[in-house]
């Protein structure tokens, strides 16, 4: 178990404190067709916070943990300007839509991870990994045994945040759920107990590989994935608060 927990960074001075990832579609921007244009997306970005997803369609915004909301929202209204600026230079349009059209190209980004999950999973898999977009909210912890605990309270207002962050009438829960059959998240009730889901859930080896909509992140954090995408930062820093709320 030693080996693990060494998998998992924790660090004190960041428990509660807040980070979001947030996903985009890049669009043609003449006929607002999502297109495979992150390479050239992140090589007109130049910068770390942002990042690619399986969707070669796709890239990812990521903010710096805050304890402050008001600096949180500073960091995705910068980040948002400056995507919007990078799709522009590939002729592009950076869209918080959550839910991609049927019909949306397939390419995956050049990343032997997503490239060997692309190749063993069903096409109709594969589909509703593409399709979907959302943002995912981290709260910090300072411990396994605090991270735990944070897991299972947010874990008692799932069905909150699921209807909270809803902008597709529930169809990017339903995709997702086709992607991520194993998406409900276990209550915890010891670290020895999450090193046991952990081993029958296939994550043990890599924690990136469990699929829950609440999970105990890598980066020392516990993971809020049900919130959809949303173009205003201040709905975005709401989700957050309440999360904040249920973990106070």
């Amino acid at each position: 178990m030693r080996e693990f927990l060494s998998k998992f960074s924790f660090k004190p001075e960041l428990r509660r404190a807040i980070g979001i990832e947030r996903e985009f579609f890049l669009m043609d921007e003449r006929w607002g067709v999502p297109q495979p244009s992150a390479q050239a997306f992140l090589a007109v970005a130049a910068d770390p916070a942002w990042t690619y997803e399986l969707s070669a369609c796709q890239v990812e915004h990521r903010t710096k943990p805050w304890r402050s909301l008001r600096l949180l929202k500073k960091d995705l209204e910068t980040g948002t300007e400056q995507g919007k600026e990078a799709a522009g230079g590939v002729f592009r349009r950076l869209v918080a839509l959550e839910v991609g059209p049927e019909d949306m190209p397939l390419d995956v980004y050049p990343d032997p991870r997503y490239l060997e999950i692309a190749g063993r999973i069903p096409r109709e898999t594969l589909l509703a990994a593409c399709r979907v977009t959302g943002t995912h909210i981290h709260v910090g912890a300072g411990s396994i045994e605090e991270a735990l605990d944070v897991h299972n309270r947010l874990r008692e207002r799932l069905d909150d945040f699921c209807r909270l962050g809803d902008h597709s009438a529930g169809e990017r829960l339903r995709i997702y759920k086709i992607m991520a059959k194993d998406w409900m998240p276990p209550r915890y009730d010891s670290v020895e107990q999450f090193h046991e889901a952990a081993r029958s859930g296939g994550f043990a080896d890599n924690p990136r590989n469990c699929w829950h909509l609440i999970r105990v992140s890598r980066h020392g954090s516990v993971e809020l994935r049900m919130f959809g995408v949303s173009a205003d930062a201040d709905e975005i820093v709401h989700w957050a608060d309440t999360a904040l709320d249920a973990v106070r």
